[in-house]
């Protein structure tokens, strides 16, 4: 008996909702839907590559090694490098995303480690429409999985899947026909 009365209600208060309308007072806006890009659009192909710092840690890939102090293997805080290729869309001037893969490298320690992945790529301008001089400044993250190795410890690292994560501060200043560097 609940339930029928629930679903009467349920009903009753469905069917007494009013119609949406549009507004019509405002008659000269279009929604911006003519607007242009004036530095990003549509398709993308982008390369990255850079130095900074870095760090990685691990074990060998063996159960019986994992959290086992006298296996562990440490770059400490060293310098790095790394790259990446993406393809993507740029949806407006303010923010485009990519597809691809990218690799890094760090040394310290008396150790080297390397590996690389599949990322998703993001690109943010945020500072776009306060200044002609700020469009080209963004900020950008490249985030996935893949696998590291570190060598030069007692026994090579090798985590397998490993988080892939990189960001850092882009500025395309230099412009030549729709290729932007």
């Amino acid at each position: 008996m609940r339930i029928l009365a629930a679903l009467g209600l349920a009903t009753v208060c469905l069917m007494a909702t009013s119609a949406a309308r549009a507004e019509s007072g405002n008659k000269e806006w279009d929604g911006d839907y003519g607007a242009k890009a004036k530095r990003r659009s549509d398709f993308t192909l982008g390369m990255s590559g850079g130095f900074g710092f870095g760090k990685a840690s691990g074990y060998p890939n063996e159960i019986d090694k994992l959290d086992d102090d006298s296996y562990r293997s440490s770059t400490g805080v060293g310098l790095d490098n790394g790259g990446a290729i993406w393809l993507g869309v740029a949806f407006n001037d303010y923010v485009s995303f990519g597809l691809g893969i990218g690799g890094l490298g760090v040394s310290g320690n008396d150790r080297k480690a390397g590996g690389g992945g599949f990322i998703f790529h993001v690109d943010t301008y945020p500072l776009f429409a306060m200044h002609r001089n700020l469009q080209d400044l963004g900020v950008f993250a490249n985030v996935g999985a893949g696998g590291l190795s570190i060598e030069g410890g007692p026994e090579v690292a090798d985590g397998g899947s490993m988080a892939y994560l990189e960001g850092g501060l882009v500025y395309e200043r230099w412009r030549f026909w729709r290729i932007a560097m």
